[in-house]
């Protein structure tokens, strides 16, 4: 995330060794790969300041909260931690959990939020369309969607021209999928095991994690191997 990195400080030095190194969960049949890296710091970061200050938070219990996970959502959706953070209110680079401490984002969303969160521009904007119109069918036009299409594909080069708006990666890998099977004519798919590539039933074939499988078939052509080095 950009506006992350630019709060690491200049004397800050980062050495890393030992890229991968296996690890075999016995809940797995394969095996994930950990990235490990060796940090020098010649100084210890500090927290840069923040001008911001979060609303206090008023909603839901922490231990109610982690109940009604436990109740009512997928278990494919449980955090990978065994405190999970309880997250508030977010301000561009940064992050407030529901006690109020602060945190440096370096993840972003998943690069969803690559601007920073609550951007004061982004904000606007989406107010401003959410007052005109929110939702309409394809089968007819408004200007954004074009006006957006035409930005995205003046920085593309030839012949990737044709924009096709997808809701999630999942979507997007589907058409990915599609696409090269059809310009292609082949059909077999390769993927590394531990890999998440989306949970549609299209892409489950590519996702090799043991919690997002299940008893059915899913991913016709789709191969998985390991990753080594």
């Amino acid at each position: 995330m950009t506006l992350a990195w630019r709060h690491l400080p200049r004397t800050l030095r980062l050495e890393t060794s030992s890229l991968r190194i296996q690890t075999k969960y016995p809940s797995l049949s394969g095996a994930f790969w950990t990235s490990v890296a060796k940090l020098s710091l010649h100084t210890k970061p500090r927290m840069p300041p923040c001008d911001f200050t979060p609303e206090r938070y008023q909603s839901l219990a922490y231990d109610r909260v982690l109940e009604i996970h436990k109740q009512h959502l997928s278990p494919i959706l449980m955090p990978y931690f065994s405190e999970p953070l309880l997250l508030h209110q977010g301000h561009m680079e940064w992050l407030f959990d529901y006690e109020g401490k602060r945190y440096l984002d370096f993840f972003s969303g998943i690069v969803t939020v690559s601007v920073g969160h609550c951007h004061p521009k982004v904000n606007a904007v989406a107010q401003k369309q959410l007052g005109r119109l929110w939702h309409t069918s394809a089968f007819f036009v408004h200007p954004p969607i074009h006006e957006y299409a035409e930005k995205l594909s003046a920085l593309l080069p030839e012949p990737l021209k044709v924009i096709f708006f997808v809701n999630s990666g999942s979507e997007a890998n589907d058409l990915a999928m599609l696409m090269a099977r059809a310009h292609s004519n082949n059909t077999d798919i390769i993927s590394f095991r531990g890999a998440y590539h989306g949970c549609s039933p299209y892409t489950l074939g590519l996702s090799n994690i043991m919690s997002f499988k299940t008893k059915l078939p899913s991913g016709l052509g789709c191969q998985s191997v390991s990753f080594e080095i």
